[in-house]
């Protein structure tokens, strides 16, 4: 009976031995897997992380790009990650988006260079590969009338040979009002300073929106006035007004007189309060000037356009909130704002370029 008890205890001894180290081994097991794991995720959160601030890279920098022979290299939160991008197709015009894709690669854990394949056995990896269409962002709205008047607060004159077109030039898009106001006491102002025979629209003459505002365009024009590589234009300005492939930004916030030989315009024009744009001793926007995209008065309480110039795209006059200058708008001589949708682009191109932001939309991805 003792040598039995003996013999049972020594068993069960043995078999609570087993056990034990089977547990130990198994929880070893737990824990080597849920390291494995944690690296995995940590690895594959980093190369998505990369995604993201190459993007944010691009957006400072369009010139930065990263290429499978010389790739960007950065260690993020302890975990190594190789990255560079590919264009596979350009849009065709400006603001058509272009096409990329990106391959991150990033391991955790472990010694050596993705480039080189020298990896710690105990070091996890993942790659992405993933496909985006990069649109820039620009924030300039659709444009309501060859002429938008978002204030309701202004004097109207029209006279002479000039005109407002809202039948779209280029022919691609649709026509809109040559006018648009936002209430019918407005409307009655530009009827009774204009004469309907110079002013030309398959859509409305002259057009009542409730809805058009000066606002976001304030917005736009305060974000850009302090970006790097917009033009003030002052004085007796010489200088260029953009090209096609190269649209601008231009502001004029004081006295300025175009003299003989400016080129043609591309981008956005903004004219403020205390501006004038002179060309040639006519006051405002006047003269042989010739401007395509998107031409703003800002609180502008001289707008007097005589002589010859042409406004292709849209012209937008607005006051900012707690702004309430009277607009005197005198358009006399030749003038001709026509709406362009074409000359829009331009516009568009040229806010995209300043403000350097880019919308993603993610096609496909593989991991």
């Amino acid at each position: 009976m003792g040598r039995g008890m003996i013999i049972m205890a020594l068993g069960s001894f043995l078999v609570l031995g087993l056990v034990k180290t089977s547990l130990f081994d198994q929880r070893e097991r737990i824990q080597g897997f849920n390291s494995d794991y944690a690296k995995d995720i940590q690895a594959k959160n980093v190369a998505h992380t990369a995604i993201q601030l190459a993007m944010e890279q691009i957006n400072e920098d369009p010139s930065w790009h990263p290429t499978s022979a010389n790739p960007w290299v950065q260690e993020i939160d302890g975990a190594h990650v190789e990255l560079f991008y590919e264009v596979l197709a350009t849009g065709a015009t400006p603001t058509d988006p272009d096409s990329i894709r990106i391959f991150s690669n990033s391991w955790y854990g472990g010694q050596g260079s993705l480039g080189s394949n020298s990896y710690k056995a105990d070091s996890e990896t993942h790659s992405i590969i993933s496909t985006y269409l990069k649109t820039g962002l620009h924030f300039v709205p659709e444009p309501a009338g060859g002429l938008g008047l978002a204030s309701g607060n202004f004097r109207f004159n029209m006279s002479g040979s000039a005109t407002i077109s809202g039948n779209d030039a280029s022919g691609t898009c649709a026509d809109i009002p040559a006018v648009t106001v936002p209430t019918f006491s407005d409307y009655t102002e530009v009827l009774a300073g204009a004469k309907l025979s110079n002013l030309e629209s398959d859509e409305d003459l002259i057009s009542i929106d409730p809805d058009i505002s000066y606002s976001p365009v304030d917005e736009l024009i305060a974000r850009l006035s302090n970006q790097p590589g917009v033009v003030e234009v002052s004085g007796n300005y010489k200088g260029d007004f953009g090209s096609v492939d190269d649209p601008g930004v231009f502001f004029v916030d004081s006295y300025a007189k175009l003299t003989g030989g400016v080129p043609e315009g591309y981008g956005i024009l903004v004219i403020r309060s205390g501006g004038e744009l002179e060309y040639e001793g006519a006051l405002s926007v006047a003269g042989n000037f010739t401007f395509n995209g998107l031409i703003i008065f800002e609180n502008a309480f001289d707008f007097t356009g005589r002589g010859t110039p042409d406004l292709n795209g849209s012209v937008l006059i607005g006051n900012t909130p707690g702004n309430n200058t009277t607009l005197d708008i005198d358009l006399g001589g030749s003038i001709q704002i026509q709406y362009d949708c074409e000359a829009i682009d331009y516009a568009r191109v040229a806010s995209a370029s300043h403000l350097k932001q880019n919308r993603y939309s993610r096609v496909s991805t593989f991991e």
